[in-house]
Formats: structure tokens, sequence, C-alpha cells
């Protein structure tokens, strides 16, 4: 809820022109609108499609194209809130005790939006016949990024709860090193779960049908009390057609 008598704290209520100010205040800052500019880079690797090759005037197979397209996969193991306060432990509770824990299980054709990725602006389609049993035997995951508040986040799992297996597994990684760029003493990284090629020194990825049933498990500390906490699992994968 984004009522003031019971809003504890966090971002998702805080939307553009909004202003948390008392009956009695003006609005201090309405002409003052605060500006800033973000900068962003892009690399990029030139895609090259498929190809048939020849070798004295015989077909000699076919090249694959240089990348796949990867389709956008999205849970919120918070129920849907996009963000959720970790309550204070009770009083006496050791500190290695203060864990507060959320799960959320769906299955994968839950994640899926059967529509064309071509025509989708909001990058939410994942094709047409992807969530058709008929016509799809499943997904692979490529890339799964737990996205959680690295201070007081302890640890994101992922499992296959059909199977007990364990799919992604991360915990924030605490810099050591006072000068080196993104390993600075308190910098603090929570890094993706990635699949690919044993050339790239990559899993293989896991096929997963539409029907398998998917586990998430979120654990904060909470030794003090947390607002805006987020648990989402941002992942990019590929839908594979069922063979004809």
């Amino acid at each position: 809820t984004c009522r003031v008598e019971t809003y504890a704290g966090g971002l998702i209520c805080c939307r553009d022109g909004y202003a948390l100010l008392d009956v009695e205040q003006g609005q201090p800052w309405q002409e003052q609108p605060l500006e800033y500019r973000l900068k962003f880079r892009f690399y990029f690797e030139e895609y090259t499609k498929e190809q048939q090759q020849h070798e004295d005037g015989q077909s000699a197979g076919i090249t694959a194209p240089s990348h796949t397209n990867l389709v956008r996969f999205l849970w919120m193991t918070e129920a849907w809130a996009n963000e959720y306060d970790v309550p204070q432990c009770a009083p006496g509770t050791p500190q290695d005790q203060c864990v507060h824990t959320i799960t959320s299980q769906w299955k994968v054709r839950d994640m899926l939006r059967d529509c064309d990725t071509l025509l989708d602006a909001g990058g939410w389609c994942t094709g047409v016949g992807s969530t058709n049993s008929s016509l799809t035997t499943g997904i692979q995951f490529i890339y799964v990024g737990p996205h959680c508040h690295a201070p007081s986040c302890l640890s994101m799992e992922l499992f296959n709860a059909d199977t007990g297996q364990m799919l992604c597994s991360t915990r924030p990684v605490k810099g050591t090193n006072s000068s080196e760029q993104f390993n600075e003493d308190g910098f603090l990284a929570i890094p993706p779960c990635l699949w690919g090629s044993a050339a790239e020194g990559l899993p293989e990825p896991v096929l997963l049908s539409l029907d398998t049933t998917l586990l998430a498990i979120k654990r904060n500390n909470n030794t003090m009390p947390h607002t805006g906490e987020m648990a989402l699992w941002q992942m990019r994968g590929i839908i594979v057609p069922r063979e004809k």
C-alpha cells in the first residue's frame, strides 16, 4: 500500500512529481526542477547470418549464425510487489540467527508471454507459440541476475523444485582492495549466473520444460529492519522450439 499511514519506506511510491509534505507545507522547489545527466556506453559485435557452405560445388553444411536472440524472463520473489519490508528480528536473537527468508514457487510458463518479440516495445514478449507445449519444448537460461540490496542481502537461490537441482546461487561479494576498480574497500557486487559453452568456460544451458516448477529462496540479515528491499530475478534465455 502507498497510504502514508502504513508506508514505512522504500521507493515504489515515490513517483515523478510527487512530494511528501505536511498539509500546511508548500512545495519549496516548485520552480527549481532537479536536472541531471546519464552517460551510457554500449559495446556490440557484428551479426553474421546463418550461411550455407559449399565445397567443390557441393553443399558442405550450414554455418550457424554468430548470435542467438535472448528473450527476457522476470520473476519477483516478493509476490510482484517489487519491493518489501524486512522486519527486525526479535530482541535477544543472536546476530548469526537474525535471518529473514522469503520464497516463491512458479512454473516456467508463468514467465512467458505469447506474443511477437519484434512488435514488443516493452520487452515482455517471449515469442508467438512460446507458451504452447505442442510448439515449444521449454527454455534455457543464459543469464540469471538476482537483484537484491547487497548490504543486508545474504543470498538468493534458484532451484528446479521438481528435481532439487540448484540452478543459480549468488551472494554479495565484498571489495578487498582500496585502489582496484570495482574491488575497492566497501564495494559490493552481486555476480550473475551464466551459461554457455565449454570453450567459454561456462556450464552448458539446462533445458527446462514449460511445466517445470521453479523455487526461489531469498535471505536477508535482519539485525536491523530494512525498507524497500528487493528480490528480483532478471533473466535472459532461449525459447527451445519442439522438433518437427
